[in-house]
């Protein structure tokens, strides 16, 4: 980046042709370097300097005006907003200028810009600049940038989250508890126990032990945030023509997968986005799992087993059609343990059984098989983790598929845990996981240390490694390669 002395700016909008085009600028006496080219709305009368400086400091103020170019040719009437320094989004002075959306009146826009001497703008360069105006910290400008970028509402509340400081505030009170540590750890190391008394760090163990558990409970929220982020992914697997297409279909409440009564239909994987009750949920429909000799069906099928692997939930469906009633509970078991017996489950999966085509079950039959009975239970293969699998039976049909959302939303919220609460931190970045797990294994080894009776240098030092760890979350970055590759992710403009 270059230095923060100079003034930058860049489209902060798409730049086809659209209702406006909006630009930002940020620098220092912004008004004063612009005010000889912006006229009064008869387009004869240069606006006075102190037509900005002498209102009041502490509020944005906006104007309509006409900008013209060096040569006074008219470049086009505009809405001109300006933000004084500090209190603005870089800290520095900054000026929004909205142009109507015609890319060649932005081109001759920023022509002005350069010629008076600013320059283009680097990506995420105004974000920075918010960071080292002390406007934001590290934290909460990766949350804008996640704000921009995610495409799911658990994303921007994620993201939200963490540009309202609740990370950084965490990480704020687990380092503090750390410093206080090492101000019992120092005073030691600098003074002699006539003055400070005895030197006993195991009375440190509780509190580096919940600094400990704090940290981890944190770094679990890294794989929830992923979900939440993301999207939980929902794999409909099963034989071919169990349904899955249809349910597929259904789900989306749009055609999206081609049905046919001929087994193999789908050969590939299919994906698409869900939100059921503003939760976000990424479905993917899979080829039918069976042994074929047929090349691209088989191709298929290796597919599926390859998005059981990823999935966070799996929608076993079992079609029943042609299944007797007495037979039917025996041969949905088979089913589960054929499957069961195919694929890899992890133990962070949830396995749901959903019977197809309920439509022609009569209501007393779907009464009597929503559960798997206790004895059938038993004989399921002993490797297998019980806690994966949802022991209610889920029916759907093409017209009805309720009860299978409201389940996907149940496990949607037992999966995120606590994240959906606004005053729940989260890490939204791998730098951030990065960080916590550095902090973590240092006070690991600092308790060791606590534990062999080593001397409180060695364990100050541990420590101290720790809290810059985790102060490295929200600042005190200060090798220019970092920062960039940081805000190298940005929008040009933010």
């Amino acid at each position: 980046m270059s230095s923060s002395f100079d003034s930058i700016f860049a489209l902060a909008s798409p730049s086809v042709r659209s209702a406006i085009h909006l630009h930002r600028i940020s620098g220092r006496n912004l008004i004063k370097i612009i005010s000889p080219y912006i006229f009064s709305p008869n387009g004869k009368n240069i606006y006075k300097l102190n037509y900005f400086s002498d209102m009041p400091q502490d509020k944005p103020l906006s104007r309509y005006v006409l900008i013209k170019d060096q040569n006074g040719e008219m470049i086009d009437d505009v809405i001109l907003t300006y933000f004084p320094a500090p209190k603005s989004y870089t800290g520095e002075d900054v000026i929004e200028i909205s142009v109507h959306g015609n890319p060649l009146i932005s081109a001759k826009l920023h022509s002005l810009l350069r010629n008076i001497g600013m320059r283009d703008a680097e990506p995420g360069e105004f974000t920075q600049r918010a960071v080292l105006n002390g406007k934001l910290d590290l934290a909460q400008a990766e949350g804008i940038n996640q704000l921009i970028h995610t495409e799911t509402l658990g994303g921007i509340h994620l993201a939200r989250n963490t540009v309202d400081g609740v990370l950084s505030k965490e990480t704020e009170d687990i380092r503090e508890q750390l410093i206080g540590i090492l101000s019992y750890l120092e005073a030691h190391i600098d003074f002699a126990p006539d003055e400070v008394g005895d030197y006993d760090p195991v009375s440190l163990l509780p509190q580096m032990k919940n600094a400990i558990k704090r940290l981890e409970i944190l770094l679990g929220t890294y794989s929830s945030g992923l979900k939440l982020r993301e999207g939980i992914k929902v794999a409909l697997v099963g034989k071919p023509n169990a349904g899955k297409s249809s349910l597929y279909n259904s789900l989306l409440r749009y055609d999206r997968a081609i049905v046919t009564n001929i087994p193999g239909t789908t050969r590939d994987v299919l994906e698409d986005r869900l939100v059921i009750q503003n939760k976000d949920f990424v479905l993917i429909d899979t080829a039918g799992i069976r042994h074929t000799s047929d090349t691209v069906e088989k191709m298929g099928v290796e597919r599926s087993l390859k998005t059981v692997a990823i999935a966070d939930i799996i929608c076993l469906v079992i079609n029943i059609e042609n299944i007797q009633q007495e037979n039917i509970n025996n041969y949905i078991l088979s089913e589960l343990n054929q499957f069961i017996h195919e694929v890899n489950i992890h133990s962070n999966q949830k396995i749901l059984v959903v019977i197809s085509k309920k439509d022609l079950l009569l209501k007393k039959d779907i009464h009597s098989l929503q559960w798997l009975d206790e004895n059938s239970i038993l004989n399921i293969d002993k490797k297998f983790n019980m806690n994966c699998l949802i022991q209610k039976f889920i029916f759907t049909s093409i017209d009805d598929n309720e009860s299978l959302s409201q389940e996907l939303v149940n496990l949607h919220n037992e999966m995120t845990g606590q994240l959906a609460k606004k005053e729940n931190p989260a890490l939204i970045s791998t730098r951030q996981k990065d960080k916590v797990e550095i902090a973590i294994k240092c006070l690991n080894e600092a308790i060791e240390l606590v534990e062999q009776k080593d001397y409180p240098e060695k364990i100050s030092s541990i420590i101290n490694q720790s809290r810059q760890s985790l102060q490295e979350i929200v600042g005190e970055i200060h090798l220019d390669n970092v920062l960039e590759k940081i805000f190298s992710t940005f929008c040009i403009g933010k």
